[in-house]
Formats: structure tokens, sequence, C-alpha cells
């Protein structure tokens, strides 16, 4: 005879065990009963009824031999149901569950942890970058200032950048691109930044202030009284001295210099980033152009249909008079000077481009950092791009028309320009 198939039993058991300490600990002391009770009975099968010496228990832990010739008793078939289909490891809501020679144990069945945004974009490898003052936190990893000035792109608070495991800097992925993409729940920090200030000295004291930027564009700047402490003792191994500039990051929570007073050295400058000692070049006497090239006997066949079309140039001269090569074409033309290179900031970029539906870059005569985050605001808010070789009305002619065409940013090199 064959004997009692408890597999069935065993499978519900083991499916009604939960993962938590608890559930497994009855699981086991379930199992452990059941190989008592085979082993208990099957040597009662085989007929003995003297006292035996101790034997090797044919029912184990690791491996269970079946007997085809003897099939188990009723009462063991019962005791085996019970134990293994019984509610001893399913939680009930109203009564816990009580188990012999043991304290009352109930077993809950944790719900299911809500995945958060940040561990979805985590799958893609995409992380959000928490900004600091100096540096940045991204994937629970700290970035520092030095790694994020040399990106060709700015890196934001609450960005949101693809990270490439395959290239290291300074043993960290490094970052790739910024997305563009931002978290809805997500709240910035206003970080705020004086840049180009130079440290000066206070007379009868140890400490240095800034009190004006070079570009003249921050709360320094407002009144002559508004000046902010940089301890030097603050900064080891910087050796800060008067006449170095420095860009001054603070948390801006509304209350002016008194927020700036709890900031931070973000960055200092190089020299010949910011040397004003060079005499500045003679200006050179530009002919007067008595016949603007406003008109052309090839003109390229488009129609702008009233969208507004950004050219960025460094000439200054030649801003305006690109104004008609848009206007021929039923465009709004707006056009943005980038000729004096530290009054071009990140920001206005970023502002320009979001409003304009086409960007066109001169490189002729404009700064390689215009023209990288012209490229990268562009790429961020999905605006047609294309490059102009040259400040001239037919170069830019034809780079609004491969912006409106989706062709390549630069021209081909078989394609004339006049």
């Amino acid at each position: 005879m064959k004997i009692y198939d408890y597999r069935q039993e065993i499978i519900d058991l083991l499916e009604n065990t939960s993962g938590d300490n608890e559930s497994l600990l009855q699981t086991l002391r379930s199992l452990t009963t059941i190989v008592n009770v085979l082993n208990h009975y099957t040597d009662d099968d085989e007929g003995s009824t003297e006292p035996a010496p101790a034997k090797k228990p044919r029912f184990h832990q690791h491996q269970v031999h079946h007997r085809h010739d003897q099939e188990l008793p009723s009462t063991a078939k019962k005791q085996l149901r019970s134990l293994l289909t019984g509610p001893s490891v399913v939680a009930q809501p109203t009564k816990p569950v009580v188990t012999h020679a043991e304290p009352e144990t109930v077993t809950v069945t944790e719900a299911p942890r809500e995945i958060s945004p940040e561990e979805r974009l985590a799958a893609d490898n995409l992380y959000v970058v928490h900004r600091k003052l100096s540096g940045a936190e991204i994937n629970h990893r700290y970035y520092s200032e030095a790694i994020l000035h040399h990106l060709p792109f700015p890196v934001e608070d609450g960005d949101v950048v693809e990270l490439d495991r395959d290239q290291q800097v300074r043993g960290l992925p490094s970052i790739r691109r910024v997305t563009g993409d931002h978290l809805d729940d997500y709240e910035p920090e206003n970080i705020a930044v004086i840049e180009y200030a130079e440290l000066k000295a206070v007379p009868g004291s140890d400490v240095l202030q800034i009190s004006s930027t070079l570009k003249k564009n921050s709360l320094l700047d407002e009144a002559p009284e508004n000046t902010v402490v940089v301890d030097p003792f603050k900064y080891p191994g910087r050796s800060l001295k008067a006449g170095m500039v420095i860009d001054y990051a603070y948390y801006d929570r509304g209350n002016g210099l008194k927020d700036a007073a709890d900031g931070s050295i973000r960055w200092i400058h190089e020299k010949n980033d910011y040397d004003t000692t060079k005499q500045p070049a003679k200006p050179k006497k530009v002919k007067k152009v008595t016949h603007q090239r406003h008109d052309y006997e090839k003109k390229l066949d488009y129609d702008l249909k009233q969208r507004t079309v950004l050219v960025i140039t460094g000439i200054r001269d030649k801003v305006q008079g690109l104004k008609p090569v848009v206007t021929k074409h039923h465009g709004v033309f707006h056009g943005l000077d980038a000729s004096a290179e530290e009054k071009v900031s990140s920001s206005t970029l970023k502002r320009e481009i979001r409003n304009a539906d086409f960007v066109v870059v001169c490189i002729d005569a404009i700064h390689h950092r215009i023209s990288q985050l012209a490229n990268h605001h562009a790429k961020r808010y999905e605006k047609p791009l294309a490059i102009a070789n040259v400040t001239s009305n037919m170069a830019v002619e034809r780079a609004i028309g491969r912006a409106l065409n989706g062709d390549p940013a630069y021209a081909v090199a078989s394609e004339k320009m006049n």
C-alpha cells in the first residue's frame, strides 16, 4: 500500500507562510512536528513490541524515505491535516492564533511598500540633483563644485541628470546630460549666488569681506554699506587673501544680507577668468554701409507664420541689421547681443530661448561658453537650433531654414555662404 500523500498540505503550508520571522518560525515548528509524527508511526508499523535501541529517524528535514508497502493510520492522517491545513500560519482578523505550549502569536502581513518617484527614475539611471551651497548630492553621493564647474552645462537644484557609470570622474559616475525633467512634488532650494566678488581686507582684523562684484549685479552693488564678512579660518587649505575673486552662495529666504551672512564660498576664480588689467582693444572704425544687404536675388522660400526667431550674435552693430531677414519671411525677430560675455548669464539665455520658437547662434564672434549654454537650453526646452558660421544675412537666413525643416544645426560643407 502507498503511504499517505501529504505533499499538497505541505505546499499549502508553504504558500501561506509570509516572510516575517514569526510566520517562518511557526512553519518550522509545524514541519518539525510532521517529521516526528511520520517517524513515530513508521516505527510503530514495523510491529516491534519490544523496546528497541535508538535508531536513526527515517524522516528528517533533509530527506524523507517513502514506503510503498505501508499506509499511515487514520489518526496520523488527521494529525497531519491539522498541522498542515490548520490556521496556525494564517493571520485571522479578529482572533489571534494560539499554539500549544507556545506564547500567543499574531502574524501580520505587511502591505507592499510604495515605490517613490526617485526610485522610478533610478531604474532608468536618472537621478535628482540636490544642489548645495558648494557641490551637490546625486544618488546619495557628493559631487564637488570642481566637478560641476567643469561640466559643459549648468546643473541646478531639482534637475534630473543621467549618470554614465562607464565613465568615472574622481571615482564617481560622470554626469552625461541634464534631461530637463523635474519631479512635480520637488521644491528646489532658493540658492542665490554672488558672482565675481572681490575679497577685500578689513583694517585691523584678520577677516576679509566682499562689498562689490565685477558684474555689478548683486545686492552688494546696491549700496556701499552692503558687505558680507568672510572668515578665512572657516576655509582651511584655501589660503584666502585680499584680491581673490570668488563666487559666494547662500540660501535666499528673503532676509537679504542676514541670509547672505550664513553663506559659503562656492568657487575661487583663476586670474585669467577675471583679469581686468588688460587694456581694452581700440574700437575699429567701421565703414558706413550705404546699401545694406536686405534684399536677396535668391531668397529661400519659407514662411515663419509669425513665429519668433531668436538670433544670438557677438557683433553688436549687426543685431538690428538681421531683423529684415526674419520679417521678410513673416517672422518675429528677437536679437540678443552677446558681445559682452560677462553680461550674458545662463538665466538670461534660458529666459530668451524659452520664449522663442527658433534659435540661431552666430558663432563667429561669441564666447564658447555662450554657444554651449544656448545649445543646452535649446535641447532642454525642445527649441529647434541652427548654427550660422558667420554673422551675415544669408548665413542667418539659411540657418533659419534648417531649423524650420529640422535639418542638422550646422551647414553642410558644400553650402556656400555669401
